[in-house]
């Protein structure tokens, strides 16, 4: 006679039906061919990460976890983070789901928790998909019916699931810096031809406060648009099956070689190898 399913066992089926979906998702579905390592990837928010194929591979401040099909890697605030996608040695494939948990869910949260949720960022961490598998399935089901509205309510009660578990530093608030806002901006028009004058307009910053803020935090406009562009393609390499030239034009690259040689320069990898193409 067949053991029932575990709860972490369902949701593993129920997160596969919905990578198979095409509709728009409040989740990107990550897939990859080749093993690969990126390195410094930004992370602006916390996120899930849900291996359904394959082996996920993260590490910060020089030690690496390993997270596989029945685990969930908690990311529970903003980082640079190295990370290495390794194809199913059976399967050929890699496939993750990578849910990033928006402000105001994080703020629905803290307000039923009425002042218990931790003011500390909290650390990686590796999660029994058992544990939260009820609160995702939950989740799950909002989404593929298309209710958005009660998926984002379903979202709240994953975090506050996770809080009960111990990982209540996701809901450390954060206030965006000067950088934060201008990736936001470039990310939502990563093909855009921007110059200084947008961001002064849309930031209500003259040319010079906006030099001495960014450079008082080590970076410059310049940098945060390229890495923004990057990031963004970063994204669409790991979650569509654009080829490399479609995702270099979507990010404002005329060149592929150009944005070919940028990529590799920041992540340590070529574009190619990253998605599933």
């Amino acid at each position: 006679m067949n053991a029932a399913p575990t709860p972490g066992q369902l949701l593993l089926a129920r997160l596969q039906e919905l990578s198979s979906l095409g509709s728009a998702l409040p989740c990107l579905c990550l897939r990859a061919v080749h093993a690969h390592h990126i390195k410094a990837v930004e992370v602006v928010r916390p996120t899930l990460i849900i291996p359904l194929q394959g082996t996920k591979r993260c590490r910060e401040r020089g030690a690496w976890m390993q997270v596989q099909p029945g685990h969930m890697l908690l990311v529970p605030g903003a980082r640079n983070l190295d990370m290495e996608n390794i194809p199913d040695a059976q399967g050929g494939d890699y496939t993750a789901i990578a849910i990033g948990i928006e402000t105001p869910t994080l703020e629905a949260a803290r307000q039923l928790l009425q002042g218990q949720a931790s003011s500390e960022p909290g650390h990686l961490a590796s999660v029994a998909l058992d544990d939260v598998a009820m609160a995702l399935l939950h989740w799950a089901d909002t989404v593929q019916q298309g209710e958005t509205v009660f998926a984002c309510h379903a979202m709240v009660g994953v975090v506050l699931r996770l809080h009960a578990l111990g990982h209540g530093g996701l809901l450390a608030p954060v206030t965006p810096s000067l950088a934060d806002q201008i990736r936001a901006m470039v990310v939502a028009e990563p093909a855009r031809d921007w110059s200084s004058s947008d961001i002064e307009q849309a930031l209500g910053l003259s040319g010079a406060t906006l030099r001495r803020q960014l450079a008082a935090s080590g970076t410059s406009l310049r940098e945060l648009i390229t890495g923004a562009r990057l990031a963004q393609a970063l994204t669409l390499l790991q979650s569509t099956r654009l080829p490399v030239k479609s995702v270099a034009m979507r990010v404002g690259y005329a060149s592929t070689a150009s944005f070919s040689k940028r990529f590799a320069e920041r992540y340590g990898v070529e574009p190619s190898r990253v998605g599933s193409v």
